[in-house]
Formats: C-alpha cells, structure tokens, sequence
C-alpha cells in the first residue's frame, strides 16, 4: 500500500534533508582532499603565488610582498601559506571526517532511520552556535540562509519527529503515521469526499 498522509510528508522531508547533506558531503569531501593535497605539495605551489600575488600589487618581478592590504580570497591563499604542515593536514582530516558523517547522515535519512534523525538533530545543533557567532562577526547573505536551513531542520526533528520523548515520542510518531495508512484512513477519507451530482439525464 503506497505511503499517504504523515508517513509520505515524513518521507519527502526526510530526502530533502537527505539531499542536503548529500551536498554538504560532496563539498567537504572536495575540500578535504584539496587541503590534503595542497599541503603535500605547498612547498611547490608557494613560489607561483607569491609571483602572482607580487605581480597584482605592481611590485618590481622578485621584489617583496606586502602582507598588507590585500583582502579576499589572496589573503585566505596568505594565511593558508602560513599554517603549519601538521595544522594543514589536521583541517584536511577534520574536513573529511565531517563529510563522512554528512554522508552517513545523507544514507540513514533517505531510508527513514530514526537512528539518522538522532544523529542529524545532534550534529546539526552542536554546530549552531559557531554559525551564530560567524554571522556576528561576518555574516554574508548565504551564511544566513544556511543558518536558517538548518535551524528548520532542527525544529523539524524535533518537533515533527519527537526526538527525546518530546510529544509522546517514538511511539507516538509511529501510531501517528500508521493511523494515515491501511484500508481504515481510506474509509475515513473516502467517507469524507462528497460524491459528485449525478450527471445521468432522464431521457423521455
């Protein structure tokens, strides 16, 4: 019997979540393999920077680079030449261990696992804090709507979800769901619908 009612909203909620997260894993694992792959060859990508960077400050070919007053994404580069090996190789890590759990979570949430829903409410919070103080301190337009996305997702697995017992729990989510399915949500939802006026013309 196909999913109708709670169990299908449920279910669309769930993928689009899942979906999601899918991109966030796609991401930090590119990230994670960049950084990785940046720090064992930096010594090697150094030299064509700093010739870059000198070049777009007009300086004389060889001269000095001022740390100063470039901004963006060349003063990201900057501070990423600057980092030790071993901090490197520890964000290139992090980056891919947070991409696995994202695609963990990706899996689990497709399939409708309460375990994932556990494991998303959780690794989603824990991470609202630090995206409230990057706004504070720099919030751009998508920083704010990832912060958004994923304050609604939180209130939604929690709320529509029951984690933790919240509204009767499990259980409740579960007889909540089944009383929308099987032959007895039809009846009722049949019963319900007001039969169309009869079209038929008496002839004669």
């Amino acid at each position: 019997m196909p999913l109708r009612g709670k169990a299908l909203r449920d279910k669309i909620v769930l993928r689009v979540i899942a979906v999601d997260r899918a991109l966030h894993f796609l991401i930090l694992s590119l990230l994670g393999v960049g950084v990785l792959a940046f720090e064992a060859d930096r010594a090697g990508l150094r030299q064509p920077f700093y010739r870059v960077l000198t070049d777009l400050q007009g300086g004389v070919g060889g001269g000095p680079v001022q740390n100063t007053g470039h901004v963006g994404i060349l003063h990201d580069l900057d501070r990423l030449f600057s980092l030790r090996a071993g901090t490197l190789r520890e964000i290139g890590i992090a980056l891919l261990a947070y991409g696995l759990l994202e695609g963990i979570e990706s899996v689990g949430l497709w399939f409708a696992k309460r375990w994932a829903e556990y494991l998303t409410f959780l690794a989603t919070s824990i991470l609202l804090p630090l995206e409230v103080y990057e706004i504070i301190h720099g919030g751009t337009v998508l920083k704010v709507v990832g912060f958004i996305i994923n304050l609604a997702v939180v209130i939604y697995l929690l709320r529509a979800k029951r984690l933790f017992g919240l509204r009767g729990g499990g259980a409740a989510d579960l007889a909540a769901r089944a009383a929308d399915m099987g032959w007895p949500a039809i009846e009722r939802a049949t019963l319900a619908t007001p039969c169309p006026p009869d079209q038929t013309k008496v002839s004669g």
